[in-house]
């Protein structure tokens, strides 16, 4: 199947498991993703798929999917520097983490890349912005830039969910350059951080 610049397909099939190819990606040269995928009779079911292009080595990229029951989760990053990257700061000052948009209207996904790596401290959180519990948001991180394969987190069982957010990883950056994954109860806030992230919550998505 051939599908438009938007990426959206839909077909009807009989249930059953199958696995979905994507290929021939605009922009992507000869990238290729594969996912199993579980179809049941008589039931519609809306996927979003994800495929982002390896990164460069001193650079990450973080991939928010989520499903139907919530419509609208924000990412939020917090950098060493004190940036606070989200919906209403979209850019970094120095340029060296952004969001590629904004998605308000479901299943994302929504980007946010750090283009160049600062010592320290990153903290990477998701808010439900729209009614709906986070703990039912089927919600999905894909951590690219840390491992040959993307890291994957799932709010069911990964990191911590309160009052409407999930605080998904922190991610140490050594002076070398060293990135290590830490567990989101072994590090403390970033200075300014549940500030800045309590005032992104207050003005919601776009």
């Amino acid at each position: 199947m051939v599908t438009p610049a938007s990426g959206k397909f839909q077909f009807r099939i009989p249930g059953g498991d199958y696995v979905v190819r994507i290929s021939h990606i605009h922009g992507m040269g000869n990238l290729e993703y594969t996912e199993p995928v579980d179809i049941f009779n008589s039931r519609t079911t809306k996927r979003t798929f994800a495929v982002a292009k390896p990164v460069d080595h001193g650079q990450l990229r973080m991939v928010l999917t989520w499903g139907e029951e919530v419509k609208d989760l924000d990412s939020h990053l917090l950098t060493p520097t004190g940036c606070h990257v989200y919906f209403g700061l979209k850019q970094c000052p120095d340029h060296s983490a952004s969001l590629d948009a904004d998605v308000t209207d479901g299943f994302g996904p929504e980007t946010i890349s750090i283009h160049t790596l600062r010592p320290g401290l990153y903290q990477y959180k998701v808010h439900a912005y729209s009614s709906g519990a986070m703990e039912d948001s089927d919600a999905e991180v894909s951590l690219y830039g840390v491992e040959s394969e993307p890291v994957q987190f799932h709010v069911e069982h990964d990191g911590k969910v309160a009052d409407g957010w999930w605080h998904v990883v922190n991610i140490r950056v050594s002076d070398a350059g060293k990135v290590t994954l830490e567990d989101v109860e072994d590090a403390p806030a970033a200075a300014g951080a549940a500030a800045g992230a309590a005032a992104g919550a207050a003005a919601g998505g776009d």
